[in-house]
């Protein structure tokens, strides 16, 4: 059975109003008084933190060095370092360690953060090296460090921008393609040099005639970069699901294996601006939309703003009661509460008034299973967890499940079994890591 044909595709409701999505707020800067900058890795796993509290900082300023990847953090404002306090981290589920930087509200860069780069000289080390010592990493949500995907890279035949944004309520990619269209070109360049890809394709969804009409003011300059548009349908902004889509290709593992890296559109425009213009990563657009927000819309914060704040600018809660899910509805969380920060991974706010659906039984009707675009099971690994029985879930494949919701969006019962899925999946790690105690 070919996956890619019919399983694992469903045209979800977008709840994107595009003319809402091309506008843009700046949030006052004035306004945000502290930025907190997770002093962890996603793991959770401690960082160095390389100020202190007293020290003057300005954007651009290093000040944390995460241990589990080379990966440095910069400072998004100009002030003072407060010192370490422990925050909610909404994707690690606990609260951790977050560095606190008092904003002074000026902005003032350090000059010379970065080392630019001359793309017509720099070789393709030379360009990894800058990505790496800008601290860019992914800008789609997953946060992984993008000099690695193109660290001693061979045979890379395609860069991948994927804009496909599939998530219902986001809308940052498309706005970023709008608004700074030169930019990830030249970013999209870049990376195409430091990979020695022959080609570089930017993919979105169908009807984005907007996209379109920047892309071709621009994209002329660029004669080894050209566009494709994809169906509108949920998971396609799944690397997986978008190379078998654009190239006809599959892989076991990493998309370059199929001689393809995969960046996200407003990782090159990041790219762009640190090694052309030496910008540090120093603000985020951010979609907030959904019911439980008075005023939906994209704003551009800087990294380390409370989500608090940024609901308050977009005029509040429309409700006492709303579940607030850091990211997209079918794939985020919702979180305990709004303290968290924007992290520069993070893209979007999902704020939805409060309902409840209670469960029922599981009907074994085999929906999840027929949608999954993984190709597992998840009924079959939900009673396997319910009876703890490892073998049975590793047998079961549910380390190939890629939590995209759909699971538990077509389920006639209510079953959250996309939670059941990561569940399993830490559980699995779990008795791992035991196992490997014991011996």
């Amino acid at each position: 059975m070919d996956i890619f044909s019919s399983v694992g595709r469903l045209h979800l409701e977008s709840h994107k109003d595009l003319e809402q999505a091309k506008k843009l707020t700046v949030l006052d800067e004035t306004k945000v008084t502290k930025v907190y900058l997770p002093a962890v890795a996603p793991n959770g796993t401690d960082a160095n933190v390389l100020v202190k509290a007293g020290d003057h900082v300005l954007v651009g300023t290093r000040v944390i060095e995460r241990k589990d990847f080379y990966v440095p953090i910069y400072s998004p404002v100009s002030g003072v370092v407060v010192g370490i306090e422990s925050i909610n981290h909404p994707n690690i589920g606990h609260p951790v360690k977050h560095l606190v930087i008092a904003s002074d509200g000026k902005g003032e860069k350090l000059p010379n953060a970065l080392k630019t780069i001359d793309p017509a000289k720099a070789t393709k080390d030379e360009l990894c090296l800058a990505i790496k010592e800008a601290g860019i990493t992914g800008l789609g949500g997953a946060g992984f460090p993008t000099f690695i995907k193109y660290t001693g890279v061979k045979n890379i035949d395609y860069i991948l921008l994927n804009g496909a944004e599939c998530e219902p309520y986001l809308t940052t990619d498309y706005l970023a393609m709008q608004l700074y269209t030169s930019e990830m070109l030249q970013g999209a360049e870049l990376l195409r040099l430091a990979s020695g890809a022959k080609e570089v394709v930017i993919a979105f969804k169908v009807h984005k005639e907007a996209v379109k009409e920047a892309l071709d003011e621009h994209i002329g300059r660029f004669p080894l970069i050209r566009y494709v548009e994809v169906p509108d349908v949920y998971p396609m902004g799944w690397e997986k699901f978008l190379i078998k889509q654009i190239f006809n290709r599959t892989y076991d593992k990493l998309p370059s294996q199929a001689a393809i890296i995969v960046n996200n559109v407003q990782t090159a425009i990041a790219v762009k601006r640190a090694l052309i213009d030496g910008d540090v990563i120093s603000h985020r657009l951010v979609s907030v939309n959904g019911d439980g927000v008075m005023h939906p819309g994209n704003i551009l914060v800087p990294i380390g703003t409370p989500a608090s704040l940024i609901i308050e600018a977009l005029g509040g809660y429309s409700t006492e009661e709303v579940y607030l899910l850091p990211g997209g509805p079918m794939t985020a969380k919702a979180a305990e509460d709004d303290t968290f920060p924007i992290q520069a991974p993070m893209g979007g706010l999902t704020v939805l008034k409060g309902r409840f659906y209670p469960d029922e039984p599981c009907l074994r009707c085999g929906a999840c299973t027929a949608v999954c675009p993984a190709f597992i099971q998840p009924v079959e690994i939900q009673i396997a967890l319910e009876h703890k029985d490892e073998e049975r879930m590793t047998q079961l494949n549910v380390s190939k499940c890629v939590e995209c919701g759909l699971c538990a969006f077509v389920c006639p019962s209510k079953i959250e079994v996309s939670e059941n899925m990561k569940r399993a999946k830490r559980y699995l790690k779990f008795v791992a890591t035991r196992n490997a105690v014991k011996k």
